[in-house]
């Protein structure tokens, strides 16, 4: 995706999480986030979008936004939708080549947290609609994106624990025309991306067939919105979990 794209996601994401949390009770528990509140979330995504937009802050000498604590009771989805606020309107004033200060050491670059906020703020928001049961897709732009920053950048900034090496999966989106084959390896996860076509490897011990938006989910280990199609050892899922959890 381009970084308007991008960052449009972070302000539509942003927006309907806000609103999903000012729809709900603090104390609602969070089913897609075990042991977590809808105020525990709520500070997680506050303190999120306070971090970066000060990260794109000290990147462009632009004065630091406000970053108030997090306040009791009901007003927490407001603060939320206020630094998602900010956070978009750095994001706006802040060109994608410009060097920031970021923990990926392949990408030091705004167009880096554009990026990592988009699909942090979809996962999120997702995670607070399930708390009144009124969760929507990811657009299938931005699951596509967001399967491949999980495999290129998420798990890659991960030590391996070195189990079910050996194990392959593929997924298929079924909307998007895309297909991953992932490798767990030793000391890293490979992937391989090409298009859902006659030649998509199918040698591989599990294939997991879906929309973008469920394959995503699928990885993160939510619950999806349409059954997706397990073909094969559906362990393999169960190892790619246990190196990657979010």
């Amino acid at each position: 995706m381009d970084n308007a794209s991008l960052i449009e996601s972070v302000r539509t994401e942003g927006q309907t999480l806000a609103v999903a949390i000012e729809d709900a009770a603090p104390d609602d528990l969070v089913p897609t986030c075990e042991g977590w509140k809808i105020a525990d979330l709520a500070v997680h995504v506050g303190q999120f979008c306070g971090f970066w937009s000060h990260v794109l802050c000290e990147a462009t000498g632009r004065p630091k936004t406000p970053y108030p604590e997090p306040p009791g009771g009901d007003d927490v989805g407001l603060w939320v939708a206020r630094l998602a606020g900010h956070l978009v309107e750095e994001l706006d004033a802040t060109p994608s080549g410009t060097e920031v200060w970021t923990w990926f050491d392949a990408d030091h670059t705004a167009g880096f947290v554009s990026r990592r906020c988009a699909h942090e703020l979809a996962v999120h928001r997702y995670d607070a609609q399930s708390t009144s049961r009124t969760c929507t897709p990811i657009p299938s732009g931005l699951a596509e994106d967001g399967i491949d920053e999980v495999l290129d950048v998420l798990v890659t900034s991960r030590d391996r624990s070195g189990r079910g090496t050996g194990r392959t999966m593929a997924l298929k989106g079924t909307d998007v025309g895309a297909s991953w084959v992932v490798a767990l390896e030793h000391d890293r996860i490979a992937v391989e991306r090409g298009q859902l076509d006659g030649s998509t490897p199918t040698d591989t011990d599990v294939v997991v067939s879906g929309t973008a938006s469920d394959l995503e989910l699928t990885l993160y280990r939510r619950p999806t919105l349409s059954p997706v199609d397990v073909h094969g050892d559906y362990t393999v899922l169960e190892e790619w979990h246990r190196e990657f959890t979010f």
